[in-house]
């Protein structure tokens, strides 16, 4: 190992950190933010990591490493290193390029290593090192528990971290269980001629926003990434798609210095014509009028434009209780809303501190009662919505229908044992395309309608009980003459045995990766032989949910009865002609005959949607 011999240290504020001429900053931390400690709560000695592999960066030189520091914590045995690989022996670092002591004085030490490294198409880990000799375990805010600083951020990928306690081998830090306050701060610095003044790229979008409608476009988000040294205002780019380039001039703001500063770009795709699969290909030419020096000038990715779209079942969510006099406007929007849509509406209420409860954990962030979330992304007043109208819900409800959803479901219930205990469910889900890298998975919910039942804690209290214009509401003139205190009242759409705690998605229910036009099907059952909220079985209505499982979002959900009449299951023998016209569609959501004529023609045996209701051909 190879130790240098020179040590430069320099002491600054974050805020003022600049990058010397011809030289880049390169890490998460791109000079701005607040900086927040994280570690162990350990004495031990901390070893943490970031890997440069960038194809941009091949060439450049490492001249140094600005580490942050904890100024408050106590520190001993700090080294910043170079190494091509990461290699522990009996427990230690042994970093196999450099390795360099500083002391640990200031918010920022400024490392400079005695010769600049050379990045090759490998990439290297640059990293530092400290110890934490000691820690109050009786004070939970001793600083010397926290030495690491990071900023917010969720680009962990290549960050790495080994502790000589607590994590015994070398980890991705999302691997370990210290990185809720964000990435390392730490920022390696570059200089060489491979670094440019006017250097960006586009980095391609995520695949999962690349599909649209047959002659619709659509506006993409993509971000513009610095990798030179100066600052970026404007920028001239060209797109190719379908044969067409179109040429844009478009204002932007994008800091130097620091490589990887970033700057959302939205860039309009326009329509095709034609159902199928476009490359697309963006080259940044200009930037501030002058040339392009990126390495990588060009970003490319496939858009899919497709004739059919599956139907957006959206997810509305309520939560509710008997003791909260205010409850019953969202009661009676739910109630509004599955007689408007009976086939579309998926609605879920949670109950809080009444009969009904069965979990306080719920999948979004509950501070106030009524409440309610539609797809799990937009609170909403689940009566009057973001408007504020008389059932406002819908609005905003049909707002997220309109959203397309990247795959169709439907669910298929049974009884898997004759005592009707084990509730079978099956989901099949079609995407729309090809996803490389898919987030979608499942969780399943099983509702209740029409439940009942005695004493206080069935008893719901109303607010709106001889409210005037309540009374001239049609929604709401139900519970308007009511009296404050309601007896024998049933609810609907409660959430009565979930598949996952908060009813969160469930890992494996779909695989990593999925192709477009196949479908896929899970299985999962519900034992409810203790479920004391189980009073009709022929009122259970379970539920299943797409959960893009990046953000939480519902993007897709759909809903049985068990009750083959509430249903509008039709079995069919010797044709259809009792049954309306309209086109015919399999259990995926795919479309097999443009309309339903009165002799069954060419529809095999099987399960079929038309106008929202099942029909079984025998």
């Amino acid at each position: 190992m190879k130790k240098s011999l020179l040590l430069l240290v320099s002491f600054f504020v974050a805020c003022t950190m600049q990058a010397q001429q011809n030289e880049l900053l390169y890490g998460v931390y791109t000079g701005s933010g607040t900086l927040k400690g994280m570690g162990t709560l350990k004495a031990e000695t901390y070893d943490v990591a970031m890997l440069l592999n960038d194809p941009s960066l091949v060439g450049m030189r490492i001249t140094g490493i600005n580490v942050p520091l904890n100024t408050v914590a106590t520190v001993t045995d700090c080294k910043a290193w170079l190494t091509k690989q990461l290699t522990l022996e009996s427990g230690n670092n042994v970093p196999d390029i450099t390795s360099i002591d500083f002391t640990p004085e200031g918010k920022w030490v400024e490392v400079t290593f005695a010769e600049p490294y050379t990045i090759t198409e490998e990439g290297v880990y640059a990293g530092y090192s400290l110890t934490v000799p000691s820690v109050d375990t009786d004070n939970d805010n001793d600083p010397n528990k926290v030495p690491i600083m990071c900023i917010a951020s969720n680009d962990l990928g290549n960050l790495y971290m080994h502790t000589s306690r607590s994590v015994r081998k070398w980890r991705n830090l999302p691997e370990t269980a210290y990185y809720g306050t964000g990435a390392y701060a730490m920022v390696v610095r570059l200089t060489g001629d491979n670094v440019k003044e006017h250097a960006a790229a586009l980095l391609p979008p995520d695949e999962l926003n690349t599909y649209q409608a047959v002659g619709k476009k659509t506006t993409l988000t993509l971000a513009l990434e610095n990798h030179g040294t100066a600052a970026i205002s404007n920028i001239d780019y060209e797109m190719t798609i379908g044969g067409e380039t179109i040429e844009k001039h478009v204002n932007v703001t994008v800091k130097g210095s620091y490589f990887g500063s970033k700057a959302n770009l939205k860039v309009e795709i326009p329509a095709q014509q034609t159902a199928g699969t476009y490359p697309v290909s963006i080259t940044v030419k200009k930037l501030d009028g002058a040339d392009n020096e990126d390495v990588q000038p060009t970003t490319t990715f496939t858009m899919a434009y497709l004739s059919e779209f599956p139907k957006h079942k959206p997810l509305m969510e309520e939560y509710t209780g008997t003791w909260c006099q205010y409850c019953p406007r969202g009661m009676a929007g739910m109630e509004a809303m599955n007689k408007l849509y009976p086939d579309d509406f998926v609605g879920v209420a949670f109950h809080n501190g009444d009969a009904m409860t069965i979990t306080q954990l719920y999948p979004n962030e509950v501070n106030s009662f009524p409440n309610g979330y539609l797809d799990r992304v937009q609170n909403v007043n689940p009566f009057s919505g973001s408007s504020g109208a008389s059932l406002g819900i819908k609005d905003d409800w049909k707002r997220r229908q309109n959203i397309i959803a990247p795959a169709s479901i439907v669910l298929e219930a049974t009884w898997a044992d004759d005592a009707q205990t084990q509730l079978q469910l099956t989901s099949k889900t079609t995407f729309v395309r090809d996803f490389g890298t898919s987030p979608y998975q499942l969780t399943y919910i099983l509702t209740a309608d029409g439940l009942k039942g005695s004493g206080k804690e069935w008893y719901q209290q109303n607010a709106l009980s001889g409210d005037a214009s309540a009374k001239s509401d049609p929604y709401l003139s139900y519970y308007a003459n009511q009296p404050a205190v309601i007896q024998n009242l049933e609810f609907n759409d409660v959430a009565i045995q979930l598949s996952a705690s908060r009813g969160l998605a469930m890992e494996g229910t779909l695989p990593a990766s999925v192709e477009g036009g196949k479908t896929y099907e899970h299985t999962y059952t519900f034992d409810i032989s203790k479920n004391e909220l189980v009073q009709d079985k022929k009122k259970l209505r379970p539920v299943v949910v797409l959960i893009d499982t990046r953000t939480g979002e519902a993007v897709n959900a759909d809903k049985i009865s068990l009750n083959n009449e509430a249903d509008g299951i039709h079995q069919v023998e010797n044709g259809l002609s009792t049954l309306e016209n309209g086109a015919v569609f399999d259990l995926c959501g795919q479309k097999v005959m443009p309309e339903l004529s009165n002799s069954q023609n060419s529809l095999k045996k099987g399960v079929y949607i038309v106008n929202g209701k099942k029909i079984i051909i025998k």
